[in-house]
């Protein structure tokens, strides 16, 4: 059958768009590295997403040097797919539309934490995790494993799949309260622990759609750590700290057995 070309793939986009769209991805890959140095609303400190009842599930400070790894994977994703190598596999043109917005909307994220409306950052980020989900579960869906393709296409998607999942609850938890919301009348414990449950739920179910994909489930592994370790110190309400190591032994416990059962092909 030979060489599967891009431009075969079905995916209805014509040479010239598929070509702007690559550029555009690796563009907004490089964007996203450079305006954390120009617009930082964490700078000095600052904690602009952040109500007067503080959030219960936020990680510890050292776990958000993650995006570090993200940033620097998500350009050797858009280097890569550039390439003869990475026009070859199908997958890139299909997930090009997708990683261009998730990469805009890393850059549009801190924009509307520095600046505002601080209420855009939870819809932003929540159709980050929607982009990256999806162009992960694409990624891991093929049949092919070579190493090239695992370090430049599975992982940087597993990546910002698995922290951007578990942002998203914690900007809600944040956020959402200075508008209004009263947490389905939970208390600020009851409403963190339902949060973890979900996130869990949610993971469990994106492991077994990504064939346990070891990038996302140990980006979630690091983040449960984060929140079980920012408890401890802060002195949250037991039950939160409870609840997520119990969601680090389930995420820790669904991995290992979609990988005994044969089904984990994916880093």
């Amino acid at each position: 059958m030979g060489t599967f070309d891009s431009r075969q793939s079905g995916s209805q986009i014509c040479p010239m768009t598929d070509h702007a769209l690559r550029f555009l991805v690796l563009l907004a890959a490089a964007i996203q590295i450079a305006f954390p140095f120009f617009v930082n609303p964490f700078r000095d400190g600052a904690q602009p997403v952040r109500n007067s009842v503080p959030s219960q599930i936020e990680p510890a400070g050292y776990a958000f040097a993650i995006w570090g790894p993200i940033y620097l994977a998500a350009v050797a994703y858009a280097i890569w797919q550039m390439t003869s190598s990475g026009r070859a596999d199908p997958v890139t043109a299909r997930i090009a539309p997708l990683a261009l917005v998730l990469y805009l909307g890393s850059s549009l994220w801190l924009a509307a934490a520095k600046y505002g409306p601080l209420w855009a950052t939870m819809p932003i980020l929540a159709v980050m995790a929607l982009c990256a989900v999806i162009a992960l579960v694409l990624a891991a869906g093929s049949s092919n494993s070579s190493v090239q393709r695992l370090l430049c296409l599975v992982i940087p998607f597993g990546l910002y799949a698995g922290w951007t999942v578990c942002a998203t609850f914690v900007n809600v938890a944040e956020a959402a309260p200075a508008y209004g919301f009263e947490r389905f009348g939970l208390s600020v414990p009851g409403y963190a622990v339902l949060s973890i449950a979900a996130l869990t739920v949610l993971a469990a179910a994106i492991l077994w759609l990504t064939r346990g994909n070891l990038a996302f489930a140990g980006t979630v592994i690091w983040a449960l750590v984060a929140i079980i370790v920012a408890g401890l110190q802060r002195g949250v309400d037991q039950s939160v700290v409870t609840a997520a190591m119990a969601a680090l032994v389930a995420v820790m416990a669904a991995t290992a057995a979609l990988w005994a059962w044969g089904s984990g092909a994916t880093a």
